[in-house]
């Protein structure tokens, strides 16, 4: 594999927020910890920044990679010729404003326990700001979305958001997991183990392992909603107690 020297240069030299301040976007400081600093521009424009610097993902859609692929995705028109000529005059700039240092939990302040949280949050109902984010904005069917919500596996979070209920073999709570238009996160001090959605009342004969809830019900909606199978969520990773569940 050939690999230019000059555009791994620049990947490594210019950072993905100061291209992100050089187009407009300002850096949510109120919103952003030191590895995630969160950029917004205009009305509902979000860029969350990861990898020091590195890399970017957009909330609002599946985007995201290294500053080639941002100077791109915020300017399409743009061929990587351009680019590559705009991202050389950014070379040795760094951004005015710096990611905020997260914030310390003090000693003395409890982890809240995700069964105390999960009660704290009203059951889904049609119609709620989290129904119409998962309906309307992620396109799920609804009568998905009903069922998940009918076996108590999503409730309502704050601003729009869902939350997904992780439970091991006993379906015990242990953790649950947040998807919202500005947010995704787990709740601290939970585990991960499966999100799981079963549209059948018999033992399933077929298990689909999907990277996340809301692509767990997508596969289930592209499916035909396949009553023989469980259809699970492992949110992006493999701990010991997911592949305990598996298993």
């Amino acid at each position: 594999m050939n690999t230019d020297p000059e555009i791994e240069h620049i990947r490594q030299a210019v950072g993905c927020p100061v291209l992100l301040e050089k187009r407009g976007f300002r850096l949510d400081v109120r919103e952003s910890s030191r590895a995630n600093p969160k950029y917004r521009r205009g009305a509902g424009e979000i860029i969350i920044v990861n990898h020091d610097g590195n890399g970017w993902w957009d909330p609002n859609s599946t985007a995201k990679g290294d500053v080639f692929s941002l100077t791109q995705h915020l300017d399409p028109s743009l061929n990587f010729g351009q680019v590559k000529r705009e991202l050389r005059e950014l070379i040795g700039l760094t951004p005015s404003m710096p990611p905020a240092a997260p914030r310390a939990r003090g000693r003395d302040e409890p982890v809240v326990p995700p069964t105390l949280r999960w009660s704290s949050r009203a059951k889904l109902r049609e119609g709620s700001d989290s129904w119409r984010y998962l309906v309307l904005t992620r396109g799920l069917p609804a009568a998905i979305v009903t069922a998940v919500g009918r076996a108590d596996n999503v409730r309502e979070g704050p601003y729009g958001s869902a939350w997904f209920a992780h439970r091991d073999g006993a379906g015990d709570l242990t953790g649950i997991e947040m998807r919202g238009p500005n947010y995704r996160g787990f709740s601290a001090g939970g585990d991960k183990t499966l999100f799981r959605l079963q549209l059948g009342t018999e033992p399933p004969a077929r298990l689909a392992v999907l990277e996340a809830p809301i692509k767990a019900m997508a596969f289930a909606a592209i499916e035909g909603s396949r009553i023989d199978t469980l259809y699970v969520g492992t949110a992006g990773g493999m701990g010991p107690a997911t592949l305990h569940c598996l298993q």
